[in-house]
């Protein structure tokens, strides 16, 4: 019998997914700037629930398997990427929450991201440091779960293209034999708030680059609302041009991405399905555009939530808590290569800049 729990750090909530063995016993959502005004909350909601076995920790842009006790300030540098201290984001409640963890000594660890992944080769991971942060390959998990019990299949024959659409931020994910093999994160897609990838030249221009200048620029800073949900952004798009140029825009980058990362299996007639994820992925506007785009060539289905509350990161951290400590998805997560993710997000980085300015 294992207790565990997941945790999901989202740029509108952290969600926490709690389970003894498949049952559930923690569900719950806090939105995100209670717990950067109050990190303690969070441990709070962590310790209602006794004699916990595992946390899978907020791990951010991920580390290889570590436990929280044994991280350092330099580790927690690498799992955020915080080179300025006096910028005042999400991301500093983030690392409170682990430093809080660690002193209570609460069994807890540190998963990798997508690119510390030994499925993914190499030459892909150049240049590259977001592929997707450690709660996309928790939703990845989730995923796999779904087409496990929906298609009565063995991990290794789960194939689909993992898309998941956030309250900041939009990814990609390539899943091919129950493994994730390539990853295009979210500062690389424009988001319902996210720029996505910028222009050479524009970068050029706007010279200093800061983390706040990957949470905006995306469709609601480009509709003008950026006080507004998707959903309101979907019905004033219908009357209001500027809108509509937005989420064209947006709906554009992502089928664009879809694309793009099909051609990374290896045969692109194993991709059985499109699976959408994220909270705003369950508008009936987004699933119908993506549906008539892209029906032809794969299957579009809304992926499986085995919870009520939580979004699926948390349930799938949740399911890797379970799986390490050799429970009923263990054979997912060896599968996966969890286990045996190394390196550096940094790793494999050919353009030069100051690692030592934060």
């Amino acid at each position: 019998m294992y207790r565990v729990i997941g945790i999901d750090p989202g740029s509108k909530s952290w969600d926490f997914f709690g389970l003894e063995n498949k049952e559930i016993i923690l569900d719950a959502s806090v939105p995100s700037n209670e717990l950067i005004e109050e990190p303690s909350k969070a441990l709070t909601i962590i310790k209602s629930v006794e004699d916990i076995d595992l946390i899978v920790a907020p791990s951010g842009f991920g580390l290889p398997l570590k436990k929280v006790s044994n991280m350092n300030e330099e580790d927690i540098f690498l799992a955020l990427l915080k080179f300025d201290k006096k910028e005042k984001n999400k991301l500093i409640g983030l690392g409170e929450i682990l430093r809080l963890i660690k002193a209570e000594r609460i069994p807890a660890i540190i998963i990798p991201g997508v690119k510390h992944l030994p499925t993914i080769p190499r030459y892909r991971k150049i240049n590259k440091i977001d592929m997707g942060t450690a709660d996309k390959l928790c939703t990845a998990v989730t995923g796999i779960r779904d087409q496990v019990e929906r298609l009565n299949i063995n991990p290794k024959h789960t194939n689909f293209i993992m898309v998941e659409i956030g309250y900041g931020f939009t990814s990609v994910l390539a899943i091919e034999n129950g493994q994730v093999i390539d990853g295009i994160g979210g500062s690389n897609i424009m988001g319902f708030r996210a720029c996505g990838s910028l222009d050479g030249e524009l970068a050029c221009l706007i010279k200093k680059i800061n983390k706040k200048d990957i949470y905006r620029g995306g469709l609601s800073f480009i509709a003008g609302h950026t006080d507004l949900t998707l959903k309101e952004i979907i019905s004033l798009a219908e009357k209001d041009s500027q809108t509509k140029l937005a989420f064209n825009a947006y709906i554009s980058e992502l089928i664009k991405a879809i694309y793009a990362i099909s051609s990374s299996y290896s045969n692109k007639n194993n991709i059985s399905e499109i699976i959408l994820a994220g909270r705003s992925s369950e508008l009936q506007y987004i699933k119908e555009i993506i549906y008539n785009r892209l029906n032809e060539l794969f299957p579009v289905k809304l992926m499986q939530s085995y919870g009520v509350i939580s979004k699926h990161a948390a349930q799938g951290a949740a399911f890797i808590a379970n799986g390490l400590l050799g429970g009923e998805f263990e054979p997912i997560i060896n599968n996966m290569k969890i286990k045996e993710a190394k390196g550096s997000i940094l790793d494999d980085i050919y353009i030069p800049f100051d690692k030592h300015n934060y």
